[in-house]
């Protein structure tokens, strides 16, 4: 077994089994603020949907205990384009950039949408920065089509799949 040092300590490399597990909201801020808003440290790390009924977060931890990579999903009853219910959005995506290209990030969103999957939901989505589209389309997500926006100074797409009802689901 390798290990290598990032933003969140020691961990083992990808050679070894990526385990994906439930946290606390707060185990998810130090990689939100590093990765996703390290330019913007008058934002709060707390979004509004984080504590949404039904809510989950999930990390890849590293040896030290910190997380690697961090995930956030909620069920969201109102969508901003049409896509068959119940929907679940994923949000506040986050990976080690030391880290980023070795399996976590594909470990989190497989984790997230079994999680889902789980849950009854039928539809995934999320609003993707434009650097990140292509992780997403690589995992059987569409781009929808007229969802873009800029945001504090970032371009986002909105991204979805359906899961379908569960006697039409095929595995990732």
């Amino acid at each position: 077994m390798t290990a290598e040092t990032g933003i969140g300590g020691t961990f083992s490399t990808v050679a070894d089994p990526i385990e994906v597990v439930e946290v606390a909201l707060e185990a998810t801020f130090r990689l939100r603020r590093r990765v996703l808003r390290a330019d913007r440290v008058d934002l709060d790390l707390r979004m509004p949907d984080d504590a949404v009924d039904g809510a989950f977060h999930v990390a890849v931890l590293g040896a030290d205990g910190k997380a690697v990579g961090v995930a956030t999903a909620m069920p969201t009853p109102e969508l901003p384009f049409d896509a068959e219910p119940p929907a679940w959005r994923i949000r506040q995506m986050a990976v080690d950039p030391a880290v980023q290209g070795t399996g976590i990030g594909a470990a989190l969103f497989v984790a997230v949408v079994q999680r889902i999957r789980e849950r009854g939901g039928a539809t995934v989505w999320a609003e993707s920065r434009d650097t990140s589209v292509g992780f997403y389309l690589a995992r059987g997500m569409s781009v929808v089509a007229g969802h873009a926006h800029r945001s504090g100074g970032v371009d986002y797409t909105d991204v979805v799949m359906r899961l379908g009802r569960s006697e039409d689901r095929q595995p990732l």
